[in-house]
């Protein structure tokens, strides 16, 4: 009895450390991996045809997909579709700057730069689709 529960210990050490090290790489490479730097031009909105476009961007860790209605050479409204982030949902609130400015050269949220690039980064493809 005493062997088998031996072995059974040894098998449950080894698993442990096994998951653990596995447990480390991936924390490791969550920890390491950089987005991509995304270069957001600012589009002239009053030059925009009157409708409604989608648009959509990804940095490698965060992912956005935004409806983005324009009438009169306005922003309307901002819907957004999708927004796969890390920590960054805080971000979303960016969308109310870019309509009340009428540009996306607004500053990003506090702690969520990466969501808010890749949300105007979206908001840009959508609105170089009615150009």
């Amino acid at each position: 009895m005493t062997t088998s529960k031996s072995i059974i210990a040894k098998t449950l050490k080894i698993i442990a450390i096994i998951f653990t090290i596995l447990l480390c790489i991936i924390i490791v490479l969550l920890l390491t991996q950089k987005p991509k730097d995304l270069e957001i031009l600012n589009v002239d909105v009053s030059a925009i045809k009157d409708g409604i476009y989608v648009g959509n961007a990804d940095n490698g860790l965060v992912k956005a997909a935004v409806s983005v209605e324009i009438s009169n050479g306005m922003i309307l409204n901002i819907s957004i579709l999708e927004h796969d982030n890390l920590l960054g949902k805080p971000a979303e609130k960016i969308i109310d700057s870019i309509v009340e400015q009428q540009s996306l050269d607004v500053d990003a949220i506090t702690s969520a730069t990466y969501s808010s690039d890749t949300i105007r980064k979206a908001v840009e493809n959508a609105l170089r689709q009615g150009e």
